[in-house]
């Protein structure tokens, strides 16, 4: 089975140990692993992927729509932007002013700032479509990270936005995305440091958050060192991996996630050749 967010290839004999060793059911195993809410990892262990802020504005956004068109919101699902329906819970709704909230779920990746915060999204009635930042929405500051001056919300995720709202309202509104408590996390985080102020971005390559800790992004490696291929490619994110096998054609069950241990993976594989994948902005002398 393959996994839908990485792409990496689960062999029959992982899922039956990992359903064994952490007491659940084979199918209810498999269901996870189809959703994408769930990593396996080589010794069995099973971590959980969470939601990233991209995809709670998506799902605010549909719910607020909901609320708009005069209907139930307490649960929406939205397609992610790796194509996968995910279904979430939705907070702080007001029927009244059409808002609708829902919670940032980092899973089991404990080193989110994000984790707990509230995405949020007003719907109004507007001339035409139009999606637009509002409180606690960072702004770009500095060249090199999109448009100065623009909120930093990044393009795939207002496209997702547009696609999912759309399903329920066709034109004739705007959607406000907001954070209510955004610009008070992101002074405590290095974004004002890169050029992001007055809030936190909403991103994600894929609408997931891996689960990996230093530990986690190893353990990954190690296992496709093990394979020994004679070819291997290392990608800074998912967004890179996904570019070398979508529109590379790079082989899907040679490359890995490195995330900062580029060097670990380059040191550890024996491969004759190794590629390394990953975003300009990623590149430092």
């Amino acid at each position: 089975m393959r996994d839908p967010v990485s792409g990496r290839e689960y062999p029959e004999a992982l899922i039956k140990t990992a359903a064994e060793i952490n007491a659940i059911s084979y199918d209810a195993l498999t269901e996870e692993i189809k959703r994408g809410r769930v990593v396996l990892l080589e010794d069995g262990k099973i971590l959980k992927r969470g939601y990233t802020t991209g995809t709670c504005a998506t799902a605010a956004s549909k719910a607020a729509a909901l609320l708009y068109a005069g209907k139930e919101a307490k649960k929406v699902e939205v397609s992610t932007s790796a194509g996968i329906k995910v279904e979430m819970a939705v907070e702080n709704a007001d029927t009244e002013e059409c808002i609708a909230c829902v919670r940032v779920d980092s899973g089991d990746y404990k080193g989110d700032t994000f984790n707990g915060l509230l995405i949020c999204a007003r719907v109004r009635q507007f001339p035409v479509f139009a999606i637009r930042a509002g409180k606690g929405i960072g702004i770009i500051k500095k060249a090199g990270l999109g448009k100065v001056g623009a909120p930093d919300i990044y393009p795939h995720i207002l496209m997702d936005i547009e696609t999912n709202v759309k399903e329920v309202i066709s034109s004739g509104v705007e959607i406000e995305i907001f954070v209510p408590e955004g610009e008070a996390i992101a002074k405590n985080t290095v974004l004002p440091m890169l050029g992001i102020e007055g809030g936190i971005p909403i991103f994600g390559a894929t609408g997931f958050i891996e689960p990996y800790t230093e530990d986690g992004y190893k353990h990954v490696i190690d296992a496709l060192v093990r394979a020994k291929k004679e070819l291997i490619g290392v990608s800074t994110g998912e967004k890179s991996r996904r570019i070398a096998v979508e529109k590379l054609n790079f082989p899907v069950d040679n490359i890995v996630v490195a995330g900062n241990f580029v060097c670990y993976a380059i040191e550890k594989s024996k491969a004759k050749k190794k590629v390394i994948f990953t975003m300009p902005a990623k590149i430092c002398d």
